[in-house]
């Protein structure tokens, strides 16, 4: 068989078609293979796979016999419970984290710092940002009206809901707190009007 196929190749060779005949001979040799590889992978796989069918049956089957009907409804709706608390908790993280991603600009409160000390104005600030974040609020606003009283110092703040916070500010003790009102801005306004109305008929006297 060997002398044929050498007598075959050197006829072919005499004919200037030895390299042909070598690179036919390969690329034949490469399709038997790959004809080979596809006829035994099917007869495989239809047994492997008939295999697995049937370790399922026998799983599923064995579950069966060994479950009870009332156990597996508790894990039902234990499972159920589960998902819808973890559902809330996720509600409420994402509820904190979008309270906690609200940018707040303060630069309307920079007249505090006209009688209000550094410490006291970044307190002031902190607390306004926590209370921004309750509101979803984007902004605050020092109004104009400002009460007076020896040490004591009262101011009006504005939020961007229309809500309005009272700041109490002590000039001794540099201590500084703020509580909501009833007030709304137009009332604020109001008060400054008169606040100046005021002053003026006391330099004028009438």
């Amino acid at each position: 068989m060997l002398r044929k196929i050498r007598r075959f190749y050197w006829k072919q060779r005499d004919r200037g078609l030895g390299r042909q005949t070598v690179m036919a001979a390969v690329g034949a040799a490469l399709f038997l293979m790959i004809i080979l590889g596809a006829v035994t992978k099917n007869v495989i796989m239809p047994k492997n796979e008939s295999q697995k069918n049937v370790a399922r049956t026998e799983t599923a089957s064995g579950t069966a016999i060994g479950a009870e009907p009332a156990s597996g409804g508790g894990v039902a709706i234990e499972n159920i419970e589960t998902g819808v608390e973890s559902e809330g908790e996720k509600t409420d993280s994402t509820a904190d984290d979008s309270n906690n991603d609200v940018s707040v600009d303060m630069t309307d409160l920079e007249p505090f710092l006209g009688f209000m000390s550094e410490t006291a104005y970044e307190e002031l600030k902190t607390q306004l940002v926590q209370r921004c974040q309750e509101r979803n609020c984007s902004s605050v606003r020092k109004l104009t009206y400002q009460q007076t009283q020896a040490f004591d110092v009262t101011s009006f703040i504005l939020l961007t809901d229309g809500s309005v916070y009272q700041c109490n500010y002590n000039l001794k003790s540099c201590q500084v707190s703020i509580s909501k009102t009833d007030y709304t801005e137009v009332q604020i306004n109001q008060m400054k009007e008169k606040q100046l109305q005021e002053e003026r008929k006391s330099e004028t006297g009438y």
